[in-house]
């Protein structure tokens, strides 16, 4: 099969029957799209080469799974909660600070990571600040209550396309927030060693 002249939908068939062929071709046609689209919210390319590449990977490994009807739309959603889990990463750093400081070795480093933790609180402070009104209302009650969209949607009474839009602006100034930090954070950590 002529793969480059195949539809999205032919090979959305022949992927799920372990076909490197139309996967390569799937890669091939959308990575550089993928890629963009992480580029633009991350500032990082690196940050997004990493981020595509188990944007790809995943869909590899869940080929036989996931139902896919439209695979632009499918990847294209695959991008976000690829960023957005990674954000969630940096912005749940305090709890992770708050269970280091519970084991053995944290007695040495407890200062340095209550100062960490602090610094970091007030970054995200400071990032959830330059929000506007509603943003912060929406950042507060899915990055920090834990609401899902559709609850945090019917709590402030918006549709849920409303929450979403206020979730990726709020994101992309929280990344902004907290780039100086993230650089210190790299660094302390180096310094002691950890290797996460």
């Amino acid at each position: 099969m002529e793969y480059s002249s195949a539809t999205d939908a032919e090979l959305l068939i022949e992927l799920q029957s372990n076909n490197h062929g139309a996967f390569k071709e799937i890669y091939k046609r959308y990575w550089k799209g993928c890629f963009v689209e992480l580029l633009k919210k991350s500032g990082n390319q690196e940050l997004a080469e990493e981020l595509t590449q188990q944007v790809f990977t995943s869909l590899w490994e869940r080929r036989q799974v996931t139902t896919i009807r439209h695979l632009s739309s499918y990847l294209l959603s695959a991008v976000r909660f690829s960023f957005i889990n990674h954000l969630k990463t940096i912005l749940r750093f305090e709890q992770y600070v708050a269970s280091k400081q519970q084991q053995p070795h944290a007695e040495q480093h407890g200062l340095e990571a209550q100062l960490a933790a602090r610094e970091l609180a007030t970054c995200i402070e400071k990032g959830i600040r330059l929000l506007p009104k509603k943003t912060q209302e929406v950042f507060v009650l899915s990055r920090m209550e834990y609401l899902t969209v559709k609850e945090i949607a019917q709590q402030l009474k918006i549709s849920e396309k409303a929450v979403e839009y206020h979730i990726t602006q709020s994101l992309k100034t929280m990344r902004i927030a907290l780039k100086d930090y993230l650089i210190a954070f790299a660094v302390m950590w180096a310094l002691w060693g950890i290797c996460w």
